[in-house]
């Protein structure tokens, strides 16, 4: 009965040992949870969408459009080139087969003066009136000093070189030989007179 009874109690005793050393066990377990700093607990305050719930539009920032530098595009702008087509008009063919070539002012536009080096005498005069009857403004006749030309040449002043060649033409001259820019030194024409074209009588045509 006695050894019952001591069986018993050392029981019991193991019991109260263990449940003591589990006790301990939990509230260490608790007061390290409670103390940690290092445990951060987080959580999503954003409520959750219900059915029906209408979701905000997404923005999207404005495209930026910049100007290309002398270095090209920067960053992530996008530059547009645009290709301007450009026509080049189409040469005018001002060459004509009908065409005049230059011709030669009219008799009425243009001044004679003839100047005789001759020794016959009222040559100049008389070929000065075949001029007038061609319609050419004619000046006073005159004479050429110094030697008499064998050769009777033409001069003419600038702008009328293809009047002194047709009027090299009337008197049956050679337009290519015979036909010179104006004197430099008129001195020997008695009473110029500044004509466009001047004639100055050889022996091959003094009459």
């Amino acid at each position: 009965m006695n050894s019952q009874a001591g069986e018993s109690n050392s029981g019991a005793a193991v019991r109260g040992l263990l449940l003591v050393l589990v006790a301990v066990v939990v509230g260490v377990l608790l007061l390290r949870s409670v103390d940690d700093p290092d445990e951060v607990v987080t959580t999503d305050t954003a409520p959750a969408a219900e059915p029906g719930d209408t979701l905000p539009a997404v923005t999207q920032p404005p495209a930026t459009t910049g100007a290309p530098s002398d270095g090209g595009t920067t960053g992530g702008d996008t530059v547009s080139t645009v290709v301007v087509a450009t026509t080049t008009p189409a040469a005018t063919d001002t060459t004509s087969t009908d065409a005049e070539p230059f011709q030669p002012r009219p008799a009425a536009e243009v001044s004679i003066q003839v100047a005789n080096s001759t020794t016959v005498r009222g040559a100049a005069g008389r070929l000065t009136d075949r001029f007038k009857t061609l319609s050419y403004i004619t000046k006073s006749p005159t004479n050429y000093l110094g030697t008499p030309l064998e050769r009777t040449r033409i001069y003419y002043q600038p702008g009328s070189l293809l009047e002194a060649r047709a009027i090299a033409g009337v008197l049956e001259l050679d337009a290519d030989n015979d036909v010179f820019t104006m004197l430099a030194d008129t001195a020997a024409v008695q009473s110029f007179e500044t004509p466009d074209v001047l004639v100055t009588l050889g022996t091959d045509l003094a009459e």
